[in-house]
């Protein structure tokens, strides 16, 4: 009957203690209430069901003194259920308690009529009930009760935060008055670590703004909602940790979904919080109405993230926060959207007691880890092609611990580019856009086996789908299930998350490998382009991305753009730290790179980051070096400056056999920067970097460096746009022809 008992007279004392039962079909809640009353087994005898007939059979039996009960239920309705037990003579005398989610009058009424002594919302405070029930006290409507042990100093509103102790030798309460929802809010963000938000003010999210004003949390200002938020993917991608953008309502909400579609497709945890006009006012014509009778943003954002909701009450704030970030940080990371109507975000709530958490986990299968293991012992020819899920933690350490064992050559995909160096011999560089002439000699000279850990394996990561990679057998590991058989059809198919799956897979092989010949070594083999001719007039890309290694610092994090300059930055960088390349190529957004570096620098404060961008890009974010010139960061960027949208022109002219003209402009890359704060350079000869290092290692903020490059130097890449031309059509006397 689905009864899931807690802790039921076991132990000396039972008659003593307070005797409760529970119940509600919603297995996280339960999970969290069975922590608190862990803690309080001490005092509390209790039981907790997910459905009311069982818990109704129970109380006749175990005579509680409190019944708390979820009233939406599929089997009995709560309402119901507290009629029959104060029906029943043997349980007639506990008090029940009713929730919901969300307590409307006519339900109130229908409970108190059932014989509830009271119906509250959830997330509700089962320390105050237990405590109303052992001594039964008057506490002001919305208050937040707060056990503290005999002698101890009444806490501060900063201990509030601290779990509080379930002592049984509990002597005084006190009560703290509720607070404005948009302070419990920021509170709540800072307890799960948030320690900066990016974002714009506005009149609907201006109560979020205003709260926190009086949090330790960083706010940054940006100078477009799109800058904001790829500053807070950029966060998120450099740390591991929740990338959190804060914007008003109506154009503010819809400039920043490109930012959240990047995070979608580039699977990078990130928390958007989108202020609301106020409830009274959806429907009616207000300026800016993004409710479900305006824009409709939680129906257009639900297409591009893991979660998108608009927070109905005050009440429901707390509960829903902490699943979207749960959400966001779990299984395959990802964007999630909480609108916010301005009358909640002003009403005033009881900060509730939160405990326990929600999380998404997976079950390494042994059987599918003895199975892989087995035809890496027997491969003559493998490859391991490492994407950006094998980033982060120890992944890198875990993923070169393996290949070693193995002694397999490793090719990683342009945004898993750096997590396993490319100096090792066993390193073949990048397969895909912008990749090495070493990984694809070795991918067409014949494989047997390849082993893909954390890509999606889309078109940039394969060469265009090359179909060398779909070999007699083909591994995937993934943490996303979803990304597993879209382009090519594993022989083997593993949802994991890479750490887990490479420790085990190394445990497995270990002391049972003869140990592959010795052939199979790597070595990155790049394009040797001829270098820039002496009088030239502008430094060729090749050239420049050789200096600006020279004179920034090894460990340097390097956050790439989209265009032409991604293709040479991912080719001819030589990175050996697993974190130092940030591509956002899941959406390839032109404009990401800069608000990503500032993102990136706050949360690696110890690093120089530099981004490279091209002149279009430039042009569509720039106004983000002000955010950076604002906060003196001493990030560099450095626009390669071809005049022209170049990867578009030569896109066109390969597939159509002319070249139209897609000019940027004469745009004067430096005195905008200067205008918008930051020092500047311009670059035209190879040299011209090298003589300018002490103004890129000292200069205290941005740096913003015009390099000029010629658009005719190009690097030889495979046509990515065949693995999706249409076949040709038949000749007119084909037999297929009609």
């Amino acid at each position: 009957m689905n009864i899931e008992p807690y802790i039921k007279g076991m132990g000396a004392g039972v008659a003593d203690r307070l005797r409760v039962v529970v119940v509600d079909d919603d297995p996280q809640q339960l999970k969290a209430l069975r922590r608190i009353l862990r803690r309080r087994r001490e005092f509390v005898d209790a039981a907790l069901f997910n459905n009311g007939l069982s818990a109704i059979e129970d109380a006749e039996l175990s005579k509680p003194q409190l019944i708390v009960m979820d009233v939406f239920m599929p089997d009995l309705d709560g309402v119901e259920a507290c009629r029959l037990l104060k029906a029943n003579p043997v349980t007639e005398s506990a008090r029940v308690i009713l929730t919901s989610g969300r307590v409307t009058p006519d339900l109130r009424a229908a409970g108190l009529a059932a014989g509830a002594s009271d119906v509250i919302e959830k997330p509700f405070d089962l320390a105050k009930l237990l405590a109303l029930v052992t001594a039964p006290n008057e506490f002001p409507r919305g208050s937040q009760v707060v056990e503290v042990l005999d002698g101890a100093a009444t806490p501060t509103e900063a201990s509030l935060r601290s779990e509080v102790s379930g002592d049984p030798r509990v002597r005084r309460r006190i009560t703290v008055p509720p607070r404005r929802a948009a302070d419990v809010l920021v509170e709540i963000l800072g307890a799960h670590g948030v320690e900066v938000v990016f974002g714009l003010p506005g009149g609907a999210i201006s109560p979020v703004h205003d709260a926190l004003l009086d949090a330790k949390i960083l706010t940054v200002t940006n100078h477009h909602e799109a800058g904001a938020v790829f500053a807070a993917a950029g966060y998120a991608h450099a740390t591991g940790r929740l990338g959190v953008g804060v914007v008003t309502s109506g154009p503010g909400a819809l400039n920043a979904l490109t930012g959240v579609a990047s995070a979608w497709c580039d699977g990078l945890p990130l928390l958007l919080l989108v202020g609301e006009v106020p409830r009274r006012a959806h429907g009616r014509g207000v300026l800016q109405d993004g409710s479900a009778h305006g824009l409709k943003i939680v129906e257009i954002a639900g297409h591009i993230t893991k979660l998108a909701a608009e927070v109905p009450d005050a009440s429901a704030l707390p509960h829903l926060l902490r699943r979207a970030i749960a959400i966001a940080l779990s299984g395959r990371r990802g964007p999630v959207v909480l609108t916010l109507p301005m009358d909640v975000t002003s009403a005033m709530l009881a900060r509730p007691r939160m405990e326990g958490h929600v999380t998404l986990s997976d079950e390494l299968s042994r059987d599918a880890v003895v199975e892989v293991a087995q035809i890496l012992r027997e491969a003559k020819r493998p490859l391991v092609l490492a994407g950006s899920g094998a980033r982060g933690g120890h992944r890198p350490l875990q993923l070169r611990r393996l290949v070693e064992q193995l002694k397999c050559p490793v090719a990683t995909t342009p945004k898993g580019k750096g997590v396993f160096p490319e100096s090792h011999p066993l390193s073949l560089g990048v397969l895909g856009l912008g990749g090495h002439l070493s990984s694809r000699a070795y991918l067409e000279s014949g494989i047997d086996a390849v082993l893909v850990v954390g890509s999606s394996l889309g078109d940039l990561a394969t060469d265009g789908f090359h179909p060398a990679l779909q070999a007699p057998a083909l591994i995937h590991v993934d943490i996303d299930g979803r990304q597993i058989g879209k382009s090519f059809a594993p022989t083997h198919a593993v949802v994991a998350e890479a750490g887990a799956f490479l420790d085990a897979l190394r445990l497995e092989l270990e002391g049972a490998l003869p140990g592959l010949s010795e052939e199979l070594q790597g070595g990155v083999v790049r394009h040797r382009l001829p270098p820039t001719a002496p009088g030239a007039s502008l430094i060729a890309p090749h050239d420049a991305l050789a200096e600006i290694q020279a004179v920034l610092p090894a460990d340097t994090i390097y956050t790439v753009d989209s265009g032409e300059h991604f293709t040479f930055a991912t080719h001819y960088l030589h990175l050996v730290h697993p974190d130092s390349y940030v591509v956002m190529t899941g959406l390839g957004s032109m404009g990401q790179s800069i608000g990503a570096a500032i993102g990136v620098q706050l949360g690696r404060p110890g690093r120089r980051v530099a981004a490279i961008v091209g002149d279009g890009c430039f042009a569509m974010n720039a106004f983000e070096v002000a955010t950076a010139a604002a906060l003196q960061l001493p990030i560099r960027v450095f626009v390669f400056n071809d005049e022209r949208l170049g990867m578009v022109e030569n896109g066109h002219e390969h597939v159509y056999g002319r070249r139209p003209a897609y000019a940027t402009g004469a745009i004067d890359v430096c005195v905008i920067a200067q205008g918008l704060g930051a020092a500047t350079l311009r670059v035209r000869k190879p040299g011209e970097l090298v003589e300018a290092a002490s103004l890129l290692a000292d200069y205290p903020g941005p740096v913003v460096i015009d390099v000029q490059i010629d658009p005719e130097v190009r690097l030889p890449k495979k046509d990515r746009m065949a693995a999706f031309a249409p076949p040709p059509p038949p000749p007119p006397d084909d037999s297929r022809v009609n």
